[in-house]
């Protein structure tokens, strides 16, 4: 039978309810450092936040964080293949529901960044292919932006706290700034499990609203709360990622948060990958994300055989159909 949390007073950052909190203790299991850190749950919205923002995040991200480590890209094409690819992208991406889009997606193969991220330009509804795109929280190797740019959206740009200085990935700027310091215009914003990482995704969300035109689009990718992991692994979850994860939030919190920060929530998607079981499980056995002998560094496949790595990728599929 499951143990009983303790509880603590608490005030939710996102909800505001103040009432006794469930109270979770959590290790650092990314790089193994077995830190821990404490994280109240909201009876009210469902998140799970941290009680103590650590004072020293940036410890928290070194040079070698997923986010900061260089890529390597496909070559832009050029010439009528690169004419051809902005074409398809832009008529598929922008006309989405057009007899010409249709004939397209029928007739002809799509380019691979289109396959990959397609979908996130035609959700977002854009104008034209020189609306502003920001990415933020996308480290100093912004890959989306890059697809991006060679399916023919050039004006990109990216923004994250955490890198060391300003710089450029592939002609993309990439500035060393947070949402707030950032001006202009933009038809889509994007946060691709960045805005869990904010220590207030409120005024965070408030600023992209400042941000868009109207109707533009705010994309927010982040691990969702209550759901199978949550039940099954506690937090032995691997997304819930102490202490990098300030806010784990639930698809409750998330009406919240759209309706405190001048948006409306339109679409919902899961998306989860075989990847999180598997470092789940990981991590109830005591073996680090970054630890030898896990499935994602280096050896055949770490302490699960190719047929389980391929049924976790199975279960994820399924856990997304079912919204979970």
């Amino acid at each position: 039978m499951p143990s009983i949390p303790p509880v603590i007073q608490f005030e939710c950052r996102l909800c505001r309810h103040h009432s006794a909190f469930p109270l979770y203790r959590a290790r650092e299991m990314m790089y193994g450092t077995r830190e821990t850190f404490d994280y109240a749950l909201c009876p009210a919205c469902g998140c799970l936040q941290i009680t103590d923002i650590p004072a020293d995040l940036a410890r928290h991200y070194p040079s070698d964080y997923y986010s900061q480590l260089a890529r390597d890209e496909p070559l832009e094409a050029s010439g009528l293949k690169g004419a051809l690819i902005r074409w398809y992208c832009a008529t598929a991406a922008l006309r989405p529901e057009s007899a010409w889009a249709a004939a397209l997606r029928t007739r002809l193969p799509a380019p691979g960044d289109f396959v990959e991220f397609g979908n996130y330009l035609i959700d977002a509804r854009l104008q034209n292919r020189l609306e502003r795109i920001l990415d933020v929280g996308c480290g100093s190797s912004p890959h989306r932006l890059a697809a991006f740019k060679r399916c023919g959206f050039t004006s990109v740009e990216g923004a994250d706290p955490f890198i060391p200085a300003d710089t450029h990935y592939h002609g993309i700027p990439v500035y060393r700034r947070t949402i707030d310091q950032m001006t202009g215009e933009y038809g889509l914003i994007m946060f691709h499990h960045s805005l869990e990482h904010v220590p207030d995704p409120v005024q965070t969300l408030r600023a992209a609203a400042r941000l868009l035109r109207a109707g533009g689009t705010c994309l927010v990718r982040i691990p969702v709360m209550g759901t199978y992991f949550w039940r099954e692994f506690g937090v032995d979850w691997a997304e819930l990622d102490a202490p990098r994860h300030l806010h784990l939030m639930s698809p409750q919190t998330m009406e919240a948060l759209a309706g405190a920060s001048g948006f409306r929530l339109r679409k919902t998607e899961f998306d989860s990958q075989g990847w999180e079981i598997a470092a789940s499980h990981q991590y109830r056995a005591d073996i680090p994300l970054r630890d030898a002998r896990s499935f994602n560094q280096g050896g055949a496949h770490g302490i699960f055989s190719a047929a389980q790595l391929g049924d976790f990728e199975k279960e994820a599929a399924t856990l997304n159909q079912r919204a979970d």
